[in-house]
C-alpha cells in the first residue's frame, strides 16, 4: 500500500512541476499570439486527448514530463506543419518574444517555488534551521544565528590527552581555564591557541564538576569528539515582504557551496562518488517523496519547492533539446543576424534529445544498483 501511495504521490509531484513549466510556455505563447498547437503532459503514446478550438490537449503514456507544441517550434513531438506565410508561427516573431517563450518555463517554475517558500516560512514562523556546516553563511534579506540546543557534550578518543588526563568518559565542558564554554565550536578554536601550553578543563558529570590538567600537543588537540549543541536559525522574521524570493537566492548560494565543497573535497582525495551520488532521476525523486511524506503537508510542499528550483535549474543548461539551449541557439541567430538551417536545428535539438534520455537511462540504472544506499540515506 505504501509503495503505491508513493506512486500516486510521485506521478503528483511530477505532474504539478511539469503542468506549471509547460502552463508557462502555453501562456506565453499566447500573450506573443503564436499558435499552440498541442499542450501535452508526459511522452510517448497518447492516453488521452481533446481538441479545444485550436489547441490538443493530451496526457501521454510517460509521465516524466511533457511539452507544448507551437506553431513554427521545433520541440519534439509530434510534427505538424505550418504555412511559411503564417503570422502565427513561432519563427517569425521577434527574437525577443522567441526568447521570452523559452524562458518563461523556468520562470514558472521559480514562481512556484517563491510562492510555496512563503507558505513553508510563514509556517515555520519565518524561520529555517540549517546545517551547522552554514553557521558562517551571509544570508540576503535574512539574518542567520545560532540558537544554543544544550550543554557541550563531549565523548573520549582513546590513545588522546584527554584520556591520559583521566577524563570522565562522558560528560559536559562548563569552562577551560575559567572561561565559560557556550559553544562546541569554542572548544577546537581555544584549545588550537594553547599548542605546547596547559589547560584546564572543568567537567561535568551528574551534576558533579571537576578540574582536569591537561597538556595540549602540537596538533592542538586533545582526544575528544564534540557533538553539535547549537542550531543554525536562518531568519526572515524581519524581512516579510520579500522572504520567498530572498530564499530562494540564499537556496541556491547554500547549493552551490555545498557543490564547491564536494568538489574540492573529491579533487583532494580523488574520490568523485559523492558528486555521482548527488546526482540522481526518478528513482531517487521516489525517495525523497517517500522520507518527505512523513513530515507532513508543509515539509512535502517545501520538498516540492525545492524540485521545482532543481526542474528550473536543469531546463536553463545549454543543452538545445532543454530551454536553455533553445535560447542559446536564438541568441546566436540574433548576433548572426541569420537563421539556423531549420533541418539543422531540427537535428541538433533531437539529437541532444537523444543524448539526454540516454543520460536519464543511466542514472536510473545508477539509482538502481546503490538502492540500497538510498534506501539507507532516506530511512
Amino acid at each position: 500500500m505504501s509503495i503505491f501511495v508513493n506512486i500516486l504521490l510521485f506521478l503528483l509531484v511530477i505532474s504539478i512541476l511539469t503542468f506549471v513549466h509547460e502552463l508557462g510556455h502555453y501562456v506565453s505563447a499566447k500573450i506573443i499570439g503564436a499558435k499552440v498547437l498541442e499542450f501535452s503532459l508526459g511522452f510517448g503514446p497518447k492516453l488521452f486527448s481533446k481538441k479545444w478550438r485550436e489547441t490538443i490537449y493530451s496526457f501521454r503514456g510517460l509521465p516524466f514530463g511533457g511539452y507544448v507544441k507551437i506553431l513554427g517550434d521545433g520541440d519534439p513531438g509530434e510534427e505538424m506543419n505550418s504555412k511559411a506565410d503564417d503570422k502565427r508561427d513561432l519563427r517569425k516573431k521577434p527574437k525577443w518574444q522567441q526568447i521570452f517563450v523559452m524562458l518563461s518555463g523556468v520562470t514558472m517554475n521559480i514562481l512556484l517555488a517563491i510562492s510555496i517558500y512563503y507558505v513553508v516560512l510563514a509556517s515555520n514562523g519565518w524561520e529555517l534551521v540549517l546545517n551547522s556546516d552554514f553557521k558562517d553563511f551571509k544570508a540576503i534579506g535574512a539574518e542567520v544565528y545560532l540558537e544554543r540546543e544544550g550543554v557541550v557534550e563531549y565523548e573520549i578518543i582513546e590513545g588522546g590527552k584527554a584520556s591520559e588526563a583521566k577524563l570522565p568518559e562522558k560528560g559536559f565542558i562548563k569552562s577551560i581555564d575559567n572561561k565559560e564554554i557556550v559553544y562546541m565550536e569554542e572548544v577546537g578554536e581555544y584549545i588550537s591557541t594553547k599548542k605546547g601550553e596547559t589547560i584546564s578543563i572543568n567537567i561535568c558529570v551528574d551534576e558533579k564538576c571537576s578540574d582536569y590538567v591537561i597538556e595540549v600537543p602540537e596538533e592542538g588537540k586533545i582526544g575528544i569528539s564534540l557533538p553539535s549543541n547549537y542550531l543554525v536559525i536562518l531568519s526572515y522574521k524581519e524581512h516579510k515582504l520579500f522572504a520567498g524570493f530572498s530564499h530562494i537566492r540564499n537556496s541556491l548560494v547554500l547549493i552551490g557551496n555545498k557543490l564547491e565543497e564536494m568538489i574540492g573535497n573529491a579533487r583532494l582525495s580523488g574520490d568523485y562518488s559523492e558528486i555521482s551520488n548527488s546526482v540522481s532521476g526518478p528513482v531517487g525523486i521516489y525517495f525523497v517523496i517517500d522520507y518527505f511524506k512523513k513530515f507532513g503537508v508543509i515539509p512535502f510542499l517545501g520538498m516540492i519547492a525545492d524540485l521545482s528550483v532543481s526542474l528550473a535549474l536543469v531546463n536553463v543548461l545549454p543543452i538545445p533539446a532543454l530551454d536553455g539551449g533553445r535560447v542559446l541557439i536564438l541568441l546566436l541567430e540574433w548576433i548572426a543576424g541569420k537563421e539556423l538551417d531549420e533541418k539543422i536545428e531540427t537535428k541538433i535539438i533531437n539529437g541532444s534529445f537523444i543524448f539526454l534520455i540516454i543520460l536519464i537511462l543511466f542514472i536510473i540504472i545508477k539509482d538502481i544498483v546503490n538502492i540500497d544506499s538510498m534506501k539507507e540515506l532516506f530511512k
